[in-house]
Parts: structure tokens; sequence; C-alpha cells
């Protein structure tokens, strides 16, 4: 019996992430001349690296190749999962099509008016408010998953409840979390490589912890490696904030259906680190009138502006994530 669970588990672990994988690998050849003739193109900021001035022109929007497979994969696991679990993975899909729908509208502004910016900072805020009440509204009427609820690292077991403060804590963790990922988001194949890990972990965490969202945590690790094909340097195609956004519903969704959003800061150090840089640098310069802690935030573009290359960054980076991985798998388990 055990042997069959065992089975089981892995089953649905292996085949959303290899059909993901495939989908994307698929996907992009035909996406990737489409964005092209759309000419759905990225424009580099003025006060940018002059080494990815000449990265202008290269096609955005491009999240869809593994947002779609994600998607797609997870839907046709779920007639395959019992009752709760058929409707925590379906939650999963609410913060991560929404957040998509975001990035989506602030890409197409972007494309429209051929300038780095794209929707206004409150009208984001707006926005990713909402969808979080929406996904928090989901969980409360249509599972018995509770936001206020959170298994802590280290903690043997120990579940941390909130109470009341539980909505608070979610709409603060979600609008981290989205900011974090979309701010990793400026290295070639960064923040998918840095993710990949990261959703891998809460696959394995889901299995571990009684199967809720293992197969949208597959589906998004194989989709993120089949879009790694085409995003790796030199890029072929960004993920775009539709994209990068995604990738924070994806960890905000998955986190809260399994409980563990606490270790977002664990698994997903990389994002943490990337948006304090920002924080930091904005806040010192404010501070000294002019002065820089970095030599440019977010920290990948320190390092950069240092001579390392992005390959390094990307190198370095998801290392750290693995290793950061592997700490979460111990946390789990004292």
């Amino acid at each position: 019996m055990a042997g069959e669970m065992n089975d089981t588990y892995a089953l649905r672990l292996l085949l959303p992430l290899l059909a993901a994988w495939l989908f994307a690998l698929i996907l992009g050849r035909p996406l990737i001349p489409f964005l092209h003739r759309l000419r759905f193109s990225q424009t580099e900021r003025e006060e940018g690296l002059e080494s990815h001035k000449k990265k202008t022109g290269t096609p955005t929007m491009g999240g869809l190749i593994f947002l779609i497979p994600m998607i797609v994969v997870t839907l046709c696991c779920l007639p395959f999962e019992d009752g709760e679990n058929r409707a925590a993975l379906a939650s999963v899909l609410i913060p991560v099509a929404g957040f998509a729908l975001i990035g989506f509208a602030d890409d197409y502004l972007k494309v429209v008016r051929h300038h780095n910016l794209g929707l206004r900072a409150w009208q984001k805020l707006v926005l990713q408010f909402a969808v979080t009440l929406l996904f928090a509204l989901v969980l409360r009427l249509g599972t018995d998953i509770s936001v206020s609820r959170m298994l802590v690292p280290f903690g043997g077991g120990l579940v941390w409840d909130l109470g009341i403060l539980g909505i608070p804590a979610l709409i603060f963790i979600a609008l981290a979390t989205t900011n974090g990922t979309n701010l990793t988001d400026g290295v070639d194949g960064l923040c998918a490589s840095v993710t990949a890990p990261v959703a891998l972990f809460f696959a394995i965490a889901a299995m571990l912890t009684g199967g809720h969202g293992t197969p949208a945590a597959a589906a998004m690790t194989g989709a993120l490696l089949g879009y790694l094909f085409y995003n790796f340097y030199p890029a072929k195609v960004f993920m775009g904030d539709t994209g990068s956004l995604a990738i924070g519903g994806f960890v905000i969704g998955i986190t809260y259906v399994l409980g563990m959003p606490l270790f977002i800061p664990v698994c997903g150090l990389i994002y943490a680190v990337e948006a304090l840089s920002v924080i930091i640098q904005v806040s010192y310069f404010k501070a000294t009138h002019g002065k820089r802690i970095f030599r440019m935030a977010p920290i990948h573009h320190h390092f950069e502006k240092g001579g390392w290359s992005e390959t390094r960054v990307v190198g370095v980076f998801t290392t750290i994530t693995v290793l950061m991985c592997l700490i979460a798998l111990y946390a789990m388990a004292r």
C-alpha cells in the first residue's frame, strides 16, 4: 500500500512537470515570432546599464510561454483530484491568473507607448489588492484552508494562528512577494532560474504534507524549465510583468494552500533580497540627498556594475536558492 501511494505521489509530480515542460518547449517556437510580428518588444530604461541597451527590441510578454502550460496542465489535473485537493488545486490558479492579467495590462501599455513605464504604481497596488482579496474569499468560501494558520519554519510542526490579522498579513505578504519577483526579473534567465527550484520545493512539500497543490507546483517547475530554453543568456524573449507577477501569484497561491507563507523568505530569499536592496537604496538616497549604498538597485545590477556577467549572476543566485530550498526542507522536519 505504501509503495502504491509513493508511486501515485511521484506520478502527480512527474507527469505534470514533464507535460508542462514539453508544452512550453513547443509553445515557444511559434509564440516568439508572433510577439515579434506584433512588435511587443522590450524598451530598456535610459538610465539602465549600458550592456542592457542592446536588448531593446527583444520580445516581451514571454511569460505566456510558461504561464499557459502551467494553467492548462493544472486544469487537466483537476478531474483526477478528490474534492478537497481539487478545490485547493483550483484556488492556486486565482492569484496566478489574476496577477498575470495585471502584468499583461502593464506590459501592453508599455508596448503601446513604446516606453518602459506602464501602469502607475497606485493602479498596480489597487489591482493587486483586489486580486489578493478575491483569493482570500475563494479560500474562505470554497475550501477548508485558513489564511491565518501558518506553519513555522524550524518549529517542529508548530502552527502560528494570526486570527483576525490573517487577511492583513495575506495582503502584505502578497504585495511584498509579487513585487519581489517582479524586481528579480532583470537579468536573462534570472527570475525563472530562481523560481524553478522554489516551485520544485513546494511540489515536494505538497507531497510530504498530503498532496495539496502538487500538480500546480510541478507544472510550474516544468513550464519554467521549458521557458528557460528561450530565456537563458542571450535571451530570445523576456517574461515581462505578465510572467514575473504571475510567478509572485503562484508563490502566494501555493504557500497559502500549503499553509507555508512563512517559508517564502527562506526558499525565496533572493526575492526578499532584491526587494530590500531597492528599499534600502531609495531610503538611503533620500536620507543622504543623493548618496548610494549599492552601485545600482536591484542588487543583481549592483553585481553587474561590479563586473559580473549575467550568467554569473544567474548561476550564483540560483545556487543560493537551491541551498535555501534544501534548508527549507530541513526546516519542515525540525
